[in-house]
C-alpha cells in the first residue's frame, strides 16, 4: 500500500491507486505558495493557487469573483491593514473523494511584523486535478473559529425557558483608546479578560467569554473622540431585525465595509446612538 502523508485519506473504493504521494504534496504546496505570496505582498502569487473561476467566501461572507477578485481583494489587504504581515498556513487534513478531487481542511494565522499573531482562521476547501495533473483550489470557505462552549447546568436564577433561541443578545462594546495595548493589559490583569485578536492598526479585542470588548486605536487625524463608541447585538436574522428597526422609526441598518471579520451592519437608535448587528457573532473565546 502506498504511504500517504499524515492527515491524508484516500478513497476507500476503486481508484485509490491513482492517488500518489505527489498528489498529496502538490495539494499541500498550494497553501505553501499562498504563504509565499502573502509574505512577499504579491497578490498575484497568492491567488495563483486558486482556479480561475474559484468560489471563494471570506470570513465576512463576501464572495469575490474568481481568481481575479481574490487577487484584487488581497492586494488591498497587502497594501492596507495587513502590509508587512506573514501567513502561517497549515494543512490539517486532505481527503480524496476521487483521484482527481479532494477536500482540504486548513488553518491559518496572520502574523504581525513583530511576530505577534493577529488573527486565526479555519478554511474548508475543494481542490481539483486537471488532465495535466495540475491541482488548484476550486472552492474555499474561510471563517474565524470560536472556542467550543462547555455544557453547564443552569443556575436556578438563570432559566431560559421563556427565551427564544434567536433572541438578540448584547455581546459587544467598543471603546476608542489612545493606547489599546496598555488598556488591554489593564482589562486582562484586573478583570481576567482574554486578548483574542490584534489588528495591525493597534486595535485590540478582548472577551470575558460572553461579551467582546473592542479597544479601537484613536487616530490623531480623525474626528472620533476617545471613549465609549458603540455597542453590538448578536442576532439570528438580519432581515427581521432590520424590519423591526424600521417599524420603530429608525433608519434601515447599513452594511459595514470593514476588514474586521465581526459585525456586518451598523444601526442607530432614536437618540442617535450607534450599534452593530452581527449574525456571525463578535468572535472571541466562549465561557467555559
Amino acid at each position: 500500500m502506498t504511504h500517504q502523508p499524515e492527515g491524508t485519506k484516500t478513497p476507500a473504493q476503486d481508484g485509490a491507486g491513482d492517488v500518489t504521494q505527489d498528489d498529496a504534496r502538490a495539494i499541500r504546496a498550494l497553501w505553501a505558495e499562498m504563504a509565499r505570496g502573502w509574505a512577499a505582498g504579491d497578490a498575484a502569487l497568492f491567488a495563483a493557487s486558486f482556479a480561475e473561476d474559484c468560489d471563494f467566501t471570506t470570513v465576512r461572507g463576501d464572495k469575490p469573483r474568481g481568481r481575479t477578485g481574490i487577487e484584487a481583494g488581497h492586494d488591498a489587504l497587502f497594501h492596507g491593514p495587513y502590509a508587512g504581515t506573514t501567513l502561517d498556513a497549515r494543512v490539517v487534513a486532505v481527503r480524496f473523494l476521487r483521484p482527481d478531487l479532494a477536500t482540504v481542511e486548513a488553518e491559518s494565522t496572520v502574523v504581525a511584523p513583530d511576530g505577534e499573531p493577529l488573527t486565526a482562521t479555519h478554511a474548508l476547501a475543494v481542490v481539483e486535478r486537471t488532465a495535466q495533473r495540475h491541482w488548484s483550489i476550486s472552492a474555499f470557505h474561510n471563517m474565524v473559529p470560536a472556542a467550543p462552549q462547555a455544557r453547564q447546568a443552569p443556575d436556578a436564577g438563570d432559566s431560559t425557558v421563556d427565551e427564544p433561541a434567536t433572541r438578540p443578545r448584547l455581546r459587544h462594546l467598543a471603546i476608542v483608546a489612545r493606547d489599546p495595548e496598555k488598556l488591554a493589559g489593564f482589562y486582562s490583569s484586573v478583570f481576567e479578560m482574554e486578548l483574542f485578536h490584534r489588528d495591525p492598526d493597534g486595535s485590540r479585542f478582548l472577551s470575558d467569554g460572553h461579551l467582546t470588548l473592542a479597544l479601537i486605536k484613536h487616530r490623531l487625524d480623525g474626528e472620533t473622540p476617545v471613549g465609549m463608541n458603540h455597542f453590538g447585538f448578536h442576532i439570528g436574522d438580519t432581515a427581521a431585525a432590520s424590519e423591526a428597526l424600521v417599524a420603530a422609526g429608525t433608519p434601515e441598518p447599513a452594511e459595514r465595509f470593514t476588514d474586521r471579520p465581526f459585525a456586518e451592519y451598523r444601526a442607530m437608535d432614536p437618540e442617535g446612538n450607534w450599534f452593530d448587528l452581527s449574525e456571525h457573532g463578535f468572535g472571541g473565546p466562549r465561557r467555559r
